[in-house]
């Protein structure tokens, strides 16, 4: 399999990114740090077309977006054309919207969702993409939410597995990126460790995840893009470094 390019989920430093005119310098801080690729999310509205040219000028390809739900439903057409501007071809839901959260209904319309999504973005030579949080490993019987999604969605839909919220959920993140084979364009990195016996986010390295075999399961299942996600942090550019820097080591 292929090396997998390792990036930064944008929405980490989203606090930088509230005006248009920081987009620059966090893509140069970010490729300075040692980032191959970005994932964009959290930021402050840009023109698709400037995206593309910042994302060129400092050669960070955009590998995948967390996109609001209703333009997915209701401007789809136009979402998937401002994705090209910048060279993206995967669009992503960062989290199943309440609507369709709490019922079994729900889930089977919300996978529906996907499915119609996934058929209509072939034209565009495009995929859909859902993150996971840990509701998502409730059971709906025998199976969990998320096994439901994995089963049911159609091979075309692909996920963006995230190590906390899966070991959050109780499970490893390794299982499900195995599970998910040859289904994960971007996989979400960030690290895990208990506090007062609650979850903390950690920046990569500084938690109990083994990273060399998450990486390497991750190379078997085809994964293209591995992004350090870090939801909150007291420095996000510290945390963000440390995190790429330790990735670095351990696959060069």
């Amino acid at each position: 399999m292929g090396k997998i390019k390792i990036g930064a989920q944008l929405f980490s430093l989203r606090k930088y990114l509230k005006q248009e005119e920081n987009v620059p310098l966090v893509f140069k801080k970010v490729k300075e740090m040692g980032a191959e690729v970005v994932q964009v999310s959290g930021m402050c509205k840009i023109d698709s077309k400037k995206l593309g040219k910042i994302s060129k000028d400092f050669e960070l390809p955009i590998c995948i977006t967390h996109s609001p739900i209703d333009r997915i439903k209701n401007d789809l057409d136009r979402l998937a054309n401002e994705h090209l501007d910048f060279g993206c071809k995967n669009i992503g839901i960062g989290m199943m919207s309440s609507e369709y959260r709490g019922s079994e209904d729900g889930l089977m319309k919300f996978i529906e969702l996907l499915n119609d999504t996934a058929k209509k973005l072939e034209a565009y030579g495009m995929t859909i993409a859902y993150h996971n949080h840990h509701f998502e490993f409730k059971k709906y019987g025998e199976k969990t939410i998320y096994d439901i999604m994995i089963d049911e969605t159609d091979k075309a839909v692909q996920f963006i597995p995230d190590t906390f919220w899966i070991k959050v959920g109780g499970y490893s993140p390794q299982e499900y990126i195995k599970k998910l084979s040859g289904r994960i364009n971007t996989l979400h990195l960030k690290d895990y460790k208990k506090t007062l016996g609650l979850p903390v986010f950690r920046a990569v390295g500084k938690g109990i995840f083994d990273f060399v075999d998450i990486l390497k399961v991750a190379e078997d299942a085809g994964v293209e893009n591995a992004v350090v996600e870090l939801d909150l942090s007291p420095n996000p550019y510290k945390s963000m470094e440390f995190s790429l820097n330790h990735l670095k080591k351990i696959y060069p």
